[in-house]
């Protein structure tokens, strides 16, 4: 497959931040081994302030490297007023700096960076299978791709709301209870808990993940789906008819119909239209699940943390890596849907379906 000028770059830039995530992850690892040689006991690394001005300058390299991709889009974030994860992950990092919590700011770095990447390795490996299966006479399929589904609009939603609410109460932590007990320092600390815990990487990630594996899986059966829309309006149905289908505002066209109706419409399919109709609707309900199973898990983790941080019982590396790992799970649920069983092939032949 050819690749145009725009996927170069795209592919260069995701090299690059790959490059600096690894440099970040070997800058804290040199930190922990520096600073756990000079330790009584190997586990101290892995907590406290550091007191030896070389370790320090390892987790700095460290942080500097995970930022790196990150501080432009934070700059313009902040310069439309707007509060996302690089301006708070940002934040938090150079706070724990501040406070001399320089391996806890490392380690923010480079688990938002590993996060980052392993978020837009997952929709590149997606987009890439999906751009070998869509022929030229489908070309119109591409049209609707990139336009969000529903849930995700709910998400971008609740995240607008949300990360202000969050943010606002960080700063709340971080000045009203010192006004009682002087413990500046301690109450700062729990704040960038609750910096890092604003950031919604896991509940961002979790549709768009779902929906570009779905529609690539579905491809690959011989069903062209333009993007989440009409794929949570096919969940919806119970009868696989067409004309059920056209009721819930899913339009079908046969790949070999004229390009003009094809342009028309939600979903293109090749082969057995009832069967592609059947394994549209049971490939959307099992998507539309995946879904839900993602932003359920990453708003419990968000939850459970704010209300342990809100006590001091979660630290900031343990903070980030619970948003990371809760990234890291809805990304590979979301993966789960690479792999569609269903009757539908591209050929129009019959699979047998799988589990």
């Amino acid at each position: 497959m050819v690749r145009s000028h725009a996927d170069e770059h795209l592919h260069d830039r995701h090299d690059r931040s790959g490059l600096w995530t690894a440099l970040s992850g070997l800058g804290l690892l040199a930190g922990w081994a520096v600073e756990g040689v000079g330790a009584k006991h190997w586990l101290e690394a892995f907590g406290g302030q550091s007191h030896d001005a070389r370790v320090a300058v390892l987790y700095g390299l460290s942080a500097a490297a995970g930022l790196w991709p990150m501080w432009p889009r934070a700059l313009a974030s902040l310069r439309h007023r707007h509060l996302d994860m690089h301006v708070l992950v940002c934040v938090s990092v150079i706070g724990a700096a501040a406070i001399g919590e320089w391996s806890e700011g490392a380690a923010v770095a480079f688990l938002f960076a590993l996060a980052h990447r392993m978020e837009a390795w997952s929709l590149e490996r997606a987009r890439v299978a999906l751009a070998g299966l869509v022929s030229e006479g489908a070309g119109d399929v591409w049209s609707d791709l990139h336009r969000p589904a529903p849930t995700e609009r709910w998400i971008e939603r609740f995240a607008a709301i949300y990360t202000p609410i969050v943010t606002a109460t960080a700063l709340a932590v971080a000045t009203l209870p010192p006004l009682v007990d002087g413990a500046w320092g301690v109450w700062f600390y729990r704040a960038l808990v609750f910096i890092v815990l604003a950031c919604p990487c896991a509940l961002v990630i979790s549709t768009p993940v779902s929906v570009v594996a779905a529609v690539t899986s579905a491809a690959r059966m011989g069903v062209l789906i333009k993007g989440g829309a009409p794929l949570e309006q096919a969940a919806q149905v119970d009868d696989a008819s067409e004309e059920a289908l056209a009721k819930a505002g899913v339009t079908v066209a046969n790949l070999d119909e004229p390009p003009q109706r094809i342009a028309g419409a939600n979903v293109v399919m090749r082969g057995d239209p009832e069967q592609s109709r059947e394994f549209l609707v049971g490939h959307a309900k099992r998507a539309m699940s995946v879904i839900r199973q993602n932003v359920a898990v990453a708003l419990v983790t968000k939850l459970a943390f704010l209300a342990s941080a809100a006590f001091g019982a979660a630290p900031l590396w343990m903070a980030v890596l619970a948003d990371t790992g809760a990234t890291v799970v809805v990304t590979l649920n979301g993966l789960r849907l690479l792999r569609a069983p269903g009757p539908a092939a591209a050929d129009g032949t019959r699979h047998t379906k799988q589990g």
